[in-house]
């Protein structure tokens, strides 16, 4: 009976540290949404010439160390995120000393946020669709922020990606924010 006990606590001190560990990483992001929204110049590309090694000196004139990508930085670091949280859920649904209930809980995580990378992913491709070169969605509940690379967005356009968003995932358009990123 004590070894039952000390399941349910390991199991709920699991999903606490999940809960936890997803409020702070959604809170470190909306800390730096106006920052985003305010920015409008691209990363700075690192400085230094690169190291002699295969390539010829001839061709290290034309040579510019590649830019960061913020698009493809954060997709990297949510998937990383994301990978950890499902890992921290499989663990907890296969583990044998998990109560039910623990495991049902787990197992709503794992759908819920499945069915978020599911609808960040398409809505992203949709934007991307319509000419975009990049977008990036995050969703928290039933609000909806769409970063989109862009050198400009009229204002015509912003309301079409906005009843995009909104439709395609059945919010309301006030639910929506779009923020343009360079």
């Amino acid at each position: 009976m004590v070894i039952r006990g000390k399941s349910v606590m390991l199991s709920v001190s699991l999903l606490m540290l999940l809960a936890i560990s997803g409020y702070y990483l959604m809170n470190a992001y909306y800390k730096s949404l106006p920052l985003l929204a305010e920015e409008g110049e691209p990363l700075a590309p690192t400085t230094g010439a690169p190291s002699k090694g295969l390539m010829p000196d001839n061709s290290l004139e034309g040579y510019a160390p590649p830019e960061k990508d913020f698009f493809n930085e954060y997709r990297l670091e949510r998937e990383k995120q994301r990978s950890m949280q499902l890992d921290l859920l499989r663990e907890i649904i296969n583990n044998s000393n998990t109560s039910d209930e623990v495991r049902r809980q787990a197992q709503q995580a794992w759908l819920d946020l499945t069915t978020t990378m599911e609808k960040e992913l398409a809505v992203e491709k949709l934007v991307i669709g319509k000419g975009y070169s990049d977008a990036l969605l995050m969703l928290n509940g039933d609000v909806a922020h769409l970063l989109v690379k862009s050198d400009g967005l009229s204002q015509a356009q912003a309301i079409q990606i906005i009843e995009l968003v909104a439709s395609t995932l059945q919010l309301d358009v006030n639910s929506v924010r779009v923020i343009e990123r360079k």
